[in-house]
């Protein structure tokens, strides 16, 4: 991974990240799983990490009630934003650290602290298997045992769909074959700028198979999407009845475990526990 790159391209996108998964009905519904999963699996109370926290939207919603949180990202411009709202709601005694380093390399805490922990950025964009497993084994140090994590992953089976759907031209363009055959995204070794950085997207088994080998168990698998991936324009369009989105989000959170659609979906959630 080009570290510098993926650094740069989301200081550059940093404000419009805070608008991503509220911009429309679509976007939302990954927050709402995610946060689903949230209530269902964190304890009650204690210390969370938050790495890739990006601007901050799941910090400042576990600060809300009254968790402590450490955020971690590469992005400068994104933990200046992500602190900026925590000012403005008036939450940072709820704020452990802000700090700005890879996923890598998380020496700044020590062993057996955080309680639970969110990754929500960093596989998305670790290509090196050395660097995913660096990654892993920091997250499982800094986790006390039976902590629960939940890491999102880019699915390798919905960006195809993705790239049927939005870039058809790249199908036969043979810079993209690595990604559609392989998953991995290359774009600063190709000197292909302006685009979506660096990056591997996972099939779930794969991911699963990968956490369960660097001492987690799973305990559960979820499409951030629901059974309702790529239809955008069709859930905008629908959820503009109150009663019709409500019935969305009830079938979304109803068919989002289901095996068969996870590795379908744009995104997808593995939460875990360390195993020790």
């Amino acid at each position: 991974m080009s570290e510098e790159f993926v650094a740069k391209y989301y200081d550059e996108i940093a404000e419009n990240e805070v608008k991503r998964l509220f911009k429309d009905k679509y976007h939302l519904l990954e927050y709402i799983v995610t946060m689903h999963y949230i209530n269902k699996y964190f304890p009650k109370s204690g210390k969370i990490l938050d790495c890739g926290c990006g601007p901050g939207h799941y910090a400042i919603a576990l600060a809300r009630r009254g968790y402590r949180v450490a955020l971690v990202d590469i992005s400068v411009r994104l933990l200046e934003v992500a602190k900026r709202r925590f000012e403005e709601e008036k939450l940072e005694d709820r704020i452990i650290a802000i700090m700005k380093t890879s996923s890598t390399n998380l020496s700044m805490f020590p062993d057996n602290y955080f309680d639970a922990a969110l990754c929500s950025g960093p596989l998305y964009h670790l290509v090196e298997l050395s660097d995913k497993i660096k990654t892993v084994r920091e997250l499982w140090r800094v986790l006390k045992p039976l902590a629960v994590i939940i890491i999102t992953a880019i699915s390798y089976f919905g960006t195809l769909g993705t790239v049927l759907a939005k870039y058809p031209e790249d199908l036969v363009d043979e810079r993209f074959q690595e990604a559609l055959k392989k998953g991995i995204w290359r774009p600063s070794k190709l000197g292909i700028r302006g685009t979506f950085p660096d990056a591997y997207f996972w099939r779930p088994l794969e991911l699963k198979e990968f956490l369960e080998a660097n001492g987690f168990e799973t305990l559960e698998m979820a499409a951030c999407e629901g059974v309702f991936t790529h239809l955008r324009k069709e859930v905008n369009e629908v959820a503009k009845d109150r009663k019709k989105w409500h019935r969305i989000i009830e079938l979304a959170l109803l068919t989002c475990n289901d095996p068969t659609i996870i590795g379908n979906s744009e995104h997808f959630l593995w939460i875990g526990r360390t195993k020790k």
